[in-house]
Protein backbone atom coordinates (compact mmCIF):
# COMPACT_ATOMS: atom_id res chain seq x y z
CA UNK A 1 0.00 0.00 0.00
CA UNK A 2 1.43 3.37 -1.06
CA UNK A 3 0.53 6.53 0.89
CA UNK A 4 0.26 9.89 -0.87
CA UNK A 5 0.70 12.79 1.54
CA UNK A 6 -0.97 16.10 0.58
CA UNK A 7 0.31 19.38 2.03
CA UNK A 8 -3.21 20.75 2.66
CA UNK A 9 -6.86 20.11 1.84
CA UNK A 10 -6.68 21.46 -1.71
CA UNK A 11 -3.10 20.51 -2.57
CA UNK A 12 -4.04 19.89 -6.17
CA UNK A 13 -0.48 19.82 -7.48
CA UNK A 14 0.54 16.85 -5.35
CA UNK A 15 -2.67 14.92 -6.08
CA UNK A 16 -2.50 15.62 -9.83
CA UNK A 17 1.14 14.61 -10.16
CA UNK A 18 0.68 11.46 -8.09
CA UNK A 19 -2.53 10.49 -9.89
CA UNK A 20 -0.86 10.95 -13.27
CA UNK A 21 2.23 8.95 -12.38
CA UNK A 22 0.30 6.08 -10.82
CA UNK A 23 -2.34 5.97 -13.56
CA UNK A 24 0.38 5.78 -16.20
CA UNK A 25 2.11 3.05 -14.20
CA UNK A 26 -1.16 1.13 -13.88
CA UNK A 27 -1.32 1.33 -10.08
CA UNK A 28 -4.67 -0.04 -8.95
CA UNK A 29 -6.87 2.35 -6.91
CA UNK A 30 -6.92 0.03 -3.88
CA UNK A 31 -3.13 0.13 -3.76
CA UNK A 32 -3.09 3.84 -2.86
CA UNK A 33 -4.07 5.77 0.25
CA UNK A 34 -4.36 9.56 0.44
CA UNK A 35 -3.74 11.63 3.56
CA UNK A 36 -3.67 15.37 4.33
CA UNK A 37 -0.73 16.63 6.40
CA UNK A 38 -1.57 17.22 10.06
CA UNK A 39 1.69 18.79 11.28
CA UNK A 40 4.44 21.11 10.11
CA UNK A 41 6.68 18.09 9.66
CA UNK A 42 4.02 16.46 7.49
CA UNK A 43 3.75 19.61 5.37
CA UNK A 44 7.50 19.72 4.76
CA UNK A 45 7.52 16.02 3.92
CA UNK A 46 4.67 16.54 1.44
CA UNK A 47 6.36 19.50 -0.23
CA UNK A 48 9.65 17.62 -0.59
CA UNK A 49 7.84 14.68 -2.17
CA UNK A 50 6.27 16.72 -4.98
CA UNK A 51 7.89 15.41 -8.17
CA UNK A 52 9.29 17.63 -10.86
CA UNK A 53 6.73 18.39 -13.57
CA UNK A 54 7.13 16.05 -16.52
CA UNK A 55 6.72 17.52 -20.00
CA UNK A 56 7.42 14.39 -22.00
CA UNK A 57 4.50 13.04 -24.04
CA UNK A 58 5.04 9.76 -22.22
CA UNK A 59 3.98 11.49 -18.98
CA UNK A 60 0.78 13.09 -20.28
CA UNK A 61 -2.76 11.97 -19.65
CA UNK A 62 -5.41 12.98 -22.15
CA UNK A 63 -8.59 13.21 -20.10
CA UNK A 64 -12.10 14.16 -21.20
CA UNK A 65 -13.05 17.71 -20.35
CA UNK A 66 -15.99 16.56 -18.26
CA UNK A 67 -13.69 14.56 -15.99
CA UNK A 68 -11.30 17.50 -15.56
CA UNK A 69 -14.21 19.77 -14.58
CA UNK A 70 -15.48 17.18 -12.10
CA UNK A 71 -12.04 16.78 -10.54
CA UNK A 72 -11.57 20.52 -10.05
CA UNK A 73 -14.92 20.83 -8.29
CA UNK A 74 -15.06 17.57 -6.31
CA UNK A 75 -11.53 18.17 -5.04
CA UNK A 76 -13.01 20.91 -2.81
CA UNK A 77 -15.56 18.61 -1.13
CA UNK A 78 -15.18 18.01 2.62
CA UNK A 79 -15.26 14.20 2.41
CA UNK A 80 -11.80 12.65 2.99
CA UNK A 81 -12.60 9.86 0.52
CA UNK A 82 -12.77 12.35 -2.38
CA UNK A 83 -9.10 11.81 -3.28
CA UNK A 84 -9.47 8.06 -3.72
CA UNK A 85 -12.88 8.41 -5.42
CA UNK A 86 -11.41 10.79 -8.01
CA UNK A 87 -8.39 8.59 -8.66
CA UNK A 88 -10.60 5.53 -9.04
CA UNK A 89 -12.72 7.29 -11.66
CA UNK A 90 -9.63 8.63 -13.46
CA UNK A 91 -8.07 5.16 -13.47
CA UNK A 92 -11.19 3.62 -15.00
CA UNK A 93 -11.39 6.31 -17.69
CA UNK A 94 -7.74 5.71 -18.63
CA UNK A 95 -7.61 1.91 -18.42
CA UNK A 96 -11.23 0.83 -18.94
CA UNK A 97 -12.14 3.63 -21.35
CA UNK A 98 -15.18 4.46 -19.24
CA UNK A 99 -17.54 6.77 -21.16
CA UNK A 100 -18.74 9.45 -18.74
CA UNK A 101 -21.58 10.49 -21.05
CA UNK A 102 -23.34 7.11 -20.89
CA UNK A 103 -22.65 5.84 -17.37
CA UNK A 104 -25.01 7.82 -15.13
CA UNK A 105 -25.84 4.66 -13.15
CA UNK A 106 -22.22 3.73 -12.49
CA UNK A 107 -21.55 3.89 -8.71
CA UNK A 108 -18.18 5.62 -9.11
CA UNK A 109 -19.70 8.22 -11.42
CA UNK A 110 -22.65 8.80 -9.07
CA UNK A 111 -20.30 9.23 -6.12
CA UNK A 112 -18.21 11.89 -7.86
CA UNK A 113 -21.21 13.69 -9.36
CA UNK A 114 -22.74 13.96 -5.88
CA UNK A 115 -19.55 15.62 -4.64
CA UNK A 116 -19.55 17.97 -7.64
CA UNK A 117 -23.14 19.09 -7.12
CA UNK A 118 -22.59 19.69 -3.41
CA UNK A 119 -19.51 21.84 -4.09
CA UNK A 120 -21.36 23.80 -6.78
CA UNK A 121 -24.13 24.61 -4.33
CA UNK A 122 -21.67 25.63 -1.62
CA UNK A 123 -19.68 27.73 -4.09
CA UNK A 124 -22.80 29.66 -5.10
CA UNK A 125 -23.65 30.27 -1.45
CA UNK A 126 -20.09 31.35 -0.62
CA UNK A 127 -20.00 33.79 -3.54
CA UNK A 128 -23.37 35.28 -2.74
CA UNK A 129 -22.48 35.84 0.93
CA UNK A 130 -19.06 37.24 0.01
CA UNK A 131 -20.58 39.75 -2.41
CA UNK A 132 -23.38 40.69 -0.02
CA UNK A 133 -21.01 41.21 2.90
CA UNK A 134 -18.64 43.57 1.10
CA UNK A 135 -21.49 45.37 -0.67
CA UNK A 136 -23.29 46.07 2.61
CA UNK A 137 -20.36 47.06 4.82
CA UNK A 138 -17.17 49.10 4.69
CA UNK A 139 -15.37 46.48 6.80
CA UNK A 140 -12.68 44.59 4.92
CA UNK A 141 -12.86 41.33 6.91
CA UNK A 142 -15.46 38.58 6.48
CA UNK A 143 -15.75 35.64 8.88
CA UNK A 144 -17.13 32.82 6.70
CA UNK A 145 -18.34 29.32 7.51
CA UNK A 146 -18.20 27.31 4.26
CA UNK A 147 -19.20 23.67 4.45
CA UNK A 148 -16.55 22.69 1.88
CA UNK A 149 -12.97 23.70 1.05
CA UNK A 150 -14.02 26.39 -1.43
CA UNK A 151 -11.95 29.40 -0.32
CA UNK A 152 -8.92 28.86 -2.53
CA UNK A 153 -10.98 27.79 -5.52
CA UNK A 154 -12.86 31.07 -5.43
CA UNK A 155 -9.86 33.34 -5.00
CA UNK A 156 -10.01 34.47 -8.63
CA UNK A 157 -13.71 35.22 -8.29
CA UNK A 158 -13.18 37.22 -5.08
CA UNK A 159 -10.37 39.29 -6.62
CA UNK A 160 -12.53 40.01 -9.66
CA UNK A 161 -15.64 40.86 -7.63
CA UNK A 162 -13.93 43.43 -5.40
CA UNK A 163 -10.62 44.94 -6.42
CA UNK A 164 -10.30 46.76 -3.08
CA UNK A 165 -8.49 45.11 -0.18
CA UNK A 166 -10.38 42.41 1.72
CA UNK A 167 -9.78 39.43 3.98
CA UNK A 168 -11.70 36.16 4.38
CA UNK A 169 -11.31 34.03 7.49
CA UNK A 170 -12.66 30.51 7.90
CA UNK A 171 -11.93 27.65 10.27
CA UNK A 172 -9.53 25.95 7.86
CA UNK A 173 -8.14 28.82 5.79
CA UNK A 174 -7.51 32.58 5.77
CA UNK A 175 -7.19 34.49 2.53
CA UNK A 176 -6.48 38.16 1.88
CA UNK A 177 -6.10 40.46 -1.11
CA UNK A 178 -4.29 43.78 -0.74
CA UNK A 179 -5.22 45.03 -4.20
CA UNK A 180 -2.04 43.65 -5.79
CA UNK A 181 -1.11 40.36 -4.15
CA UNK A 182 -3.09 37.33 -2.95
CA UNK A 183 -2.10 35.68 0.34
CA UNK A 184 -3.13 32.46 2.09
CA UNK A 185 -2.74 31.51 5.73
CA UNK A 186 -3.93 29.09 8.37
CA UNK A 187 -7.53 29.27 9.51
CA UNK A 188 -8.87 29.79 13.00
CA UNK A 189 -8.97 26.07 13.76
CA UNK A 190 -5.32 25.61 12.77
CA UNK A 191 -3.78 28.78 14.20
CA UNK A 192 -6.06 29.23 17.21
CA UNK A 193 -8.16 32.29 17.94
CA UNK A 194 -6.04 35.33 18.60
CA UNK A 195 -2.90 33.83 17.04
CA UNK A 196 -1.31 35.83 14.21
CA UNK A 197 -1.75 34.38 10.74
CA UNK A 198 1.42 33.19 9.03
CA UNK A 199 0.70 34.55 5.54
CA UNK A 200 2.22 33.00 2.42
CA UNK A 201 2.00 34.55 -1.02
CA UNK A 202 -0.09 32.66 -3.55
CA UNK A 203 2.05 30.98 -6.19
CA UNK A 204 4.89 30.26 -3.79
CA UNK A 205 5.73 27.29 -1.57
CA UNK A 206 2.70 25.16 -0.83
CA UNK A 207 0.44 27.55 -2.76
CA UNK A 208 1.77 26.87 -6.24
CA UNK A 209 -1.44 25.24 -7.44
CA UNK A 210 -5.01 24.69 -6.31
CA UNK A 211 -8.29 24.00 -8.13
CA UNK A 212 -9.73 27.18 -9.68
CA UNK A 213 -13.51 27.21 -9.77
CA UNK A 214 -15.41 28.65 -12.72
CA UNK A 215 -19.20 28.47 -12.74
CA UNK A 216 -20.10 29.62 -16.24
CA UNK A 217 -23.60 31.09 -16.03
CA UNK A 218 -26.42 29.89 -18.26
CA UNK A 219 -29.18 32.20 -19.49
CA UNK A 220 -31.85 30.13 -17.72
CA UNK A 221 -29.97 30.52 -14.41
CA UNK A 222 -29.82 34.28 -14.88
CA UNK A 223 -33.55 34.41 -15.51
CA UNK A 224 -34.13 32.91 -12.05
CA UNK A 225 -31.84 35.32 -10.21
CA UNK A 226 -33.75 37.52 -7.77
CA UNK A 227 -31.19 40.08 -6.52
CA UNK A 228 -28.57 42.40 -7.97
CA UNK A 229 -25.98 40.97 -5.58
CA UNK A 230 -26.52 37.44 -6.87
CA UNK A 231 -26.65 38.67 -10.47
CA UNK A 232 -23.33 40.48 -10.11
CA UNK A 233 -21.80 37.38 -8.55
CA UNK A 234 -22.91 35.23 -11.49
CA UNK A 235 -21.50 37.72 -14.00
CA UNK A 236 -17.95 37.38 -12.65
CA UNK A 237 -17.47 34.06 -14.48
CA UNK A 238 -19.09 35.14 -17.75
CA UNK A 239 -17.43 33.54 -20.78
CA UNK A 240 -20.11 34.48 -23.33
CA UNK A 241 -17.63 36.34 -25.55
CA UNK A 242 -13.85 36.53 -25.94
CA UNK A 243 -13.42 39.77 -23.96
CA UNK A 244 -13.10 37.93 -20.63
CA UNK A 245 -9.62 36.71 -21.56
CA UNK A 246 -7.69 40.00 -21.86
CA UNK A 247 -9.81 41.98 -19.37
CA UNK A 248 -9.01 41.92 -15.65
CA UNK A 249 -12.57 41.28 -14.54
CA UNK A 250 -16.26 41.67 -15.26
CA UNK A 251 -17.34 45.20 -14.32
CA UNK A 252 -20.97 44.95 -13.31
CA UNK A 253 -23.50 47.70 -12.68
CA UNK A 254 -23.65 49.64 -9.44
CA UNK A 255 -26.39 51.40 -7.53
CA UNK A 256 -29.56 50.90 -5.57
CA UNK A 257 -32.13 48.33 -6.68
CA UNK A 258 -34.80 50.97 -6.00
CA UNK A 259 -33.33 53.39 -8.55
CA UNK A 260 -35.93 54.84 -10.91
CA UNK A 261 -33.28 56.11 -13.32
CA UNK A 262 -30.87 53.69 -14.99
CA UNK A 263 -27.83 55.12 -16.80
CA UNK A 264 -26.28 52.86 -19.45
CA UNK A 265 -22.87 53.51 -20.99
CA UNK A 266 -20.75 51.62 -23.49
CA UNK A 267 -18.15 49.50 -21.66
CA UNK A 268 -15.71 49.85 -18.75
CA UNK A 269 -12.46 51.68 -19.41
CA UNK A 270 -8.94 51.07 -18.13
CA UNK A 271 -9.54 52.42 -14.62
CA UNK A 272 -12.91 50.70 -14.32
CA UNK A 273 -11.33 47.39 -15.34
CA UNK A 274 -8.72 47.76 -12.62
CA UNK A 275 -11.12 48.96 -9.92
CA UNK A 276 -14.00 46.64 -10.78
CA UNK A 277 -16.53 49.51 -10.66
CA UNK A 278 -18.28 51.41 -13.47
CA UNK A 279 -17.55 55.07 -14.24
CA UNK A 280 -14.67 55.72 -11.83
CA UNK A 281 -12.24 57.13 -14.42
CA UNK A 282 -12.19 60.54 -16.16
CA UNK A 283 -15.55 59.95 -17.88
CA UNK A 284 -17.03 58.97 -14.53
CA UNK A 285 -15.83 62.20 -12.98
CA UNK A 286 -17.54 64.15 -15.75
CA UNK A 287 -20.71 62.12 -15.19
CA UNK A 288 -20.73 62.73 -11.44
CA UNK A 289 -20.27 66.48 -11.94
CA UNK A 290 -23.05 66.61 -14.54
CA UNK A 291 -25.43 64.60 -12.36
CA UNK A 292 -24.90 67.03 -9.50
CA UNK A 293 -25.45 70.02 -11.79
CA UNK A 294 -28.70 68.45 -13.00
CA UNK A 295 -30.00 67.87 -9.47
CA UNK A 296 -29.36 64.13 -9.43
CA UNK A 297 -26.88 62.10 -7.40
CA UNK A 298 -24.87 59.00 -8.13
CA UNK A 299 -26.34 57.30 -5.07
CA UNK A 300 -29.91 57.66 -6.35
CA UNK A 301 -29.36 56.13 -9.81
CA UNK A 302 -28.17 52.79 -11.17
CA UNK A 303 -25.13 52.97 -13.46
CA UNK A 304 -24.05 50.17 -15.78
CA UNK A 305 -22.64 49.45 -19.23
CA UNK A 306 -23.99 47.64 -22.27
CA UNK A 307 -20.76 45.56 -22.36
CA UNK A 308 -19.26 44.37 -19.07
CA UNK A 309 -15.63 43.75 -20.11
CA UNK A 310 -12.97 46.21 -21.25
CA UNK A 311 -11.95 45.89 -24.91
CA UNK A 312 -8.58 47.47 -25.58
CA UNK A 313 -5.39 47.38 -27.62
CA UNK A 314 -1.85 47.80 -26.31
CA UNK A 315 0.08 50.80 -27.58
CA UNK A 316 3.34 52.10 -26.10
CA UNK A 317 2.73 50.15 -22.90
CA UNK A 318 -0.79 51.52 -22.42
CA UNK A 319 -4.21 49.94 -22.79
CA UNK A 320 -6.21 52.04 -25.24
CA UNK A 321 -9.98 51.76 -25.54
CA UNK A 322 -11.49 49.97 -28.53
CA UNK A 323 -15.17 50.07 -29.43
CA UNK A 324 -16.84 46.75 -28.52
CA UNK A 325 -17.90 44.49 -31.36
CA UNK A 326 -21.45 43.39 -32.07
CA UNK A 327 -20.66 39.91 -30.74
CA UNK A 328 -19.87 41.33 -27.30
CA UNK A 329 -22.93 43.55 -27.31
CA UNK A 330 -25.13 40.55 -28.07
CA UNK A 331 -23.38 38.38 -25.49
CA UNK A 332 -23.90 40.97 -22.75
CA UNK A 333 -27.53 41.52 -23.65
CA UNK A 334 -28.60 38.91 -21.10
CA UNK A 335 -26.95 40.88 -18.28
CA UNK A 336 -28.46 44.19 -19.35
CA UNK A 337 -31.90 42.58 -19.66
CA UNK A 338 -31.54 41.02 -16.21
CA UNK A 339 -30.55 44.35 -14.66
CA UNK A 340 -33.61 45.98 -16.19
CA UNK A 341 -35.82 43.15 -14.93
CA UNK A 342 -34.62 43.52 -11.34
CA UNK A 343 -34.50 47.33 -11.16
CA UNK A 344 -37.59 48.12 -13.23
CA UNK A 345 -36.44 51.70 -13.95
CA UNK A 346 -39.01 54.28 -15.01
CA UNK A 347 -36.41 55.96 -17.22
CA UNK A 348 -33.31 54.60 -18.98
CA UNK A 349 -30.69 57.15 -20.07
CA UNK A 350 -28.67 55.72 -22.97
CA UNK A 351 -25.25 57.37 -23.11
CA UNK A 352 -23.68 56.86 -26.52
CA UNK A 353 -24.36 54.78 -29.62
CA UNK A 354 -23.44 51.39 -28.13
CA UNK A 355 -25.84 51.82 -25.22
CA UNK A 356 -28.66 53.05 -27.45
CA UNK A 357 -28.23 50.23 -29.98
CA UNK A 358 -28.12 47.61 -27.21
CA UNK A 359 -31.40 48.84 -25.77
CA UNK A 360 -33.27 49.84 -28.92
CA UNK A 361 -32.01 46.97 -31.13
CA UNK A 362 -31.65 49.16 -34.21
CA UNK A 363 -29.14 51.58 -35.75
CA UNK A 364 -29.01 54.86 -33.84
CA UNK A 365 -27.77 58.34 -34.74
CA UNK A 366 -27.22 60.33 -31.55
CA UNK A 367 -27.91 63.72 -33.12
CA UNK A 368 -31.27 62.50 -34.42
CA UNK A 369 -32.43 60.72 -31.26
CA UNK A 370 -30.96 62.97 -28.60
CA UNK A 371 -32.69 65.01 -25.88
CA UNK A 372 -36.22 63.64 -26.08
CA UNK A 373 -38.00 61.21 -23.82
CA UNK A 374 -39.84 58.41 -25.62
CA UNK A 375 -41.56 55.13 -24.64
CA UNK A 376 -39.78 51.77 -24.70
CA UNK A 377 -41.42 48.45 -25.44
CA UNK A 378 -41.38 47.30 -21.80
CA UNK A 379 -43.39 50.31 -20.63
CA UNK A 380 -40.45 52.35 -19.33
CA UNK A 381 -39.19 55.54 -20.96
CA UNK A 382 -35.90 56.20 -22.77
CA UNK A 383 -33.61 59.18 -23.26
CA UNK A 384 -30.61 59.18 -25.62
CA UNK A 385 -27.61 61.43 -24.98
CA UNK A 386 -23.86 61.44 -25.53
CA UNK A 387 -21.37 59.38 -23.57
CA UNK A 388 -19.40 61.56 -21.11
CA UNK A 389 -16.13 60.40 -22.69
CA UNK A 390 -17.23 62.25 -25.85
CA UNK A 391 -16.91 65.51 -23.92
CA UNK A 392 -13.29 64.69 -23.06
CA UNK A 393 -12.35 64.16 -26.70
CA UNK A 394 -13.58 67.51 -28.00
CA UNK A 395 -10.76 69.65 -29.42
CA UNK A 396 -11.39 73.04 -27.80
CA UNK A 397 -12.46 74.32 -24.41
CA UNK A 398 -15.34 76.21 -26.02
CA UNK A 399 -16.65 72.99 -27.57
CA UNK A 400 -16.28 71.17 -24.27
CA UNK A 401 -18.20 73.83 -22.35
CA UNK A 402 -21.01 73.97 -24.91
CA UNK A 403 -21.47 70.20 -25.15
CA UNK A 404 -21.15 69.73 -21.39
CA UNK A 405 -24.01 72.20 -20.92
CA UNK A 406 -26.12 70.17 -23.37
CA UNK A 407 -25.27 66.98 -21.51
CA UNK A 408 -26.33 68.55 -18.21
CA UNK A 409 -29.55 69.71 -19.82
CA UNK A 410 -30.29 66.14 -20.98
CA UNK A 411 -29.79 64.88 -17.43
CA UNK A 412 -31.94 67.73 -16.15
CA UNK A 413 -34.71 66.46 -18.42
CA UNK A 414 -34.40 63.12 -16.68
CA UNK A 415 -34.68 64.85 -13.30
CA UNK A 416 -37.78 66.83 -14.35
CA UNK A 417 -39.40 63.71 -15.76
CA UNK A 418 -38.83 61.79 -12.54
CA UNK A 419 -40.14 64.71 -10.44
CA UNK A 420 -43.34 64.63 -12.49
CA UNK A 421 -43.98 60.96 -11.81
CA UNK A 422 -46.30 59.95 -8.95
Amino acid sequence: MTEILLAHQVDFKTWRNAAREHALAGTLPDALTWRVAQSAEDVQKALQAIPTEQTSPDHTLHLPRRLVEWILLAFQAPQPERFSALYRLLFRVVHEHLDLTTTDDDPDVRRVVALVEAVKAETERFRFEFARHFADTEQNIWIATPSAYVVEGNAAYCMARYARAWEVRTAYRSMKWDGKTLWFGRGKAESGSGSPVDWQQAGQGMWQDWPRTVLVPESEDIADTTSLTALGAEAMDCRACALWRPASRTVFGEGTAEARVMLVGEQPGDQEDLAGRPFVGPAGQVLDRALEAAGLSRSSVYVTNAVKHFRFTWRNGRRLHQKPEQESMQACQMWLDAERRLIKPALIVMMGVTAAQSLLHRPVTISRERSRIFPLVDGSQGLVTVHPSYLLRLPSEADKEREYARFVEDLRQAKLFMDSQP
